[in-house]
């Protein structure tokens, strides 16, 4: 997965006529995946050549909906339809971050103190994060320190608690990432070997039949749809007038560039399948968005007066993800906890802006003359 986002980022940031989405795996493409997996299964066919014509027709599908213009159906969702799917994806990484976390009390999965613990660092990062977010708005420092303790806040916030709890670890035993530390396939062959990095179209094992390549049309109008649909919703949200974005935005091109270059790149190594992220690239934009605060009644409100458009923080993003290879013996140091506390503040943070949640707060104003 890591590999598969840090080659569709690199190709999407460089020709993308947006890119400020951020490409990664979801989790309705991962869900698919199984859906692929079990119909090879099903038929009796070798699962990677099977999932390698999946995407090459996927590829050929998507490529078709840029050229004959299937991105001006956009124009028909509305802004209640972005606010509904962008809180919907918030919810889901609030709710994956601090599940977990309350699954560790109710469900008795570890001793208490370790459960505290796990507590603790989870509060500790989105704290943190969240603090350091806002510090550019303090009185505190020089401006230029109090910006760059804002634009690393998340980075600041993972490596404090991370600090934290190698100082306990000893004490506590905590959970810790589970990376794989050989940079390899990890679908094991039949004789007993990891298969290769590129994918064998013609079968690995066994020859795989020509129907197959047929068959593989069934689950490719699946993604096809899945990527359209996830594709253009989070290019809708990051292009919305409300953003404030200075440079018009290219739907059918980043489709065409998703079909066309990310798509057959997974599909020969036989990687995920990786799309425009919804919460990852409304937290991009936000980054690299200045805010003017306007004081109104019963609150505030934060208006974009600029946004920095730019390929290279895209690009650098993924060059960081791909890093991340490497970084294996020092990932299995991460704490569980604090990248669901990273979750959970991408989800929290992802909510700015949301017109749906705004207009929720409305219901914890009871004065009605301090309505906006």
């Amino acid at each position: 997965m890591i590999m598969s986002t840090c080659i569709s980022g690199l190709l999407f940031s460089t020709f993308a006529g947006q890119p400020l989405s951020i490409l990664g795996a979801t989790g309705p493409f991962l869900a698919y995946t199984l859906v692929v997996y079990d119909l090879a299964t099903g038929a009796d066919i070798e699962f990677m050549p099977f999932y390698f014509w999946t995407c090459m027709w996927c590829s050929l599908f998507t490529i078709l909906c840029a050229v004959f213009d299937m991105c001006a159906l956009m124009k028909h969702v509305t802004m209640f339809s972005e606010d509904i799917f962008a809180g919907l994806i918030s919810l889901i990484f609030i709710i994956d971050g601090a599940r977990p976390l309350i699954e560790n009390f109710s469900e008795n999965v570890m001793p208490l103190t370790n459960a505290m613990f796990e507590m603790l660092l989870f509060l500790l990062t989105f704290g943190t994060a969240t603090y350091l977010s806002h510090f550019r708005r303090k009185p505190w420092a020089l401006r230029s320190i109090r910006n760059l303790l804002a634009n690393f806040a998340v980075t600041i916030a993972l490596v404090l608690a991370s600090a934290v709890a190698a100082i306990y670890s000893g004490d506590t035993n905590l959970r810790m990432l589970q990376v794989d530390a050989d940079l390899s396939p990890n679908l094991v062959l039949a004789d007993g070997s990891k298969r290769p990095w590129i994918v064998n179209p013609a079968g690995i094992d066994r020859p795989f039949p020509a129907w197959g390549i047929a068959f593989a049309i069934l689950p490719a109008i699946g993604f096809a749809v899945l990527g359209y649909l996830d594709q253009n919703l989070t290019s809708v949200i990051v292009n919305r007038p409300s953003n404030g974005l200075a440079k018009p935005p290219g739907y059918h091109l980043d489709l065409f560039v998703r079909g066309a270059l990310t798509l057959p790149a997974c599909a020969v190594l036989g990687l995920p399948l990786s799309v425009a992220s919804t919460v990852p690239s409304i937290t991009h934009v936000i980054s690299l968005t200045t805010y003017d605060v306007q004081q109104m009644p019963g609150g505030e409100r934060k208006v974009p007066t600029k946004v920095v458009e730019n390929r290279l923080t895209n690009f650098l993003i993924h060059i960081l993800v791909g890093c991340a290879l490497f970084l294996a013996p020092a990932l299995k140091f991460l704490p569980r906890s604090v990248l669901q506390g990273v979750f959970f503040y991408m989800g929290i943070a992802s909510l700015t802006g949301n017109n749906l949640f705004d207009r929720l707060k409305l219901w914890l104003i009871w004065d009605s003359s301090k309505y906006p």
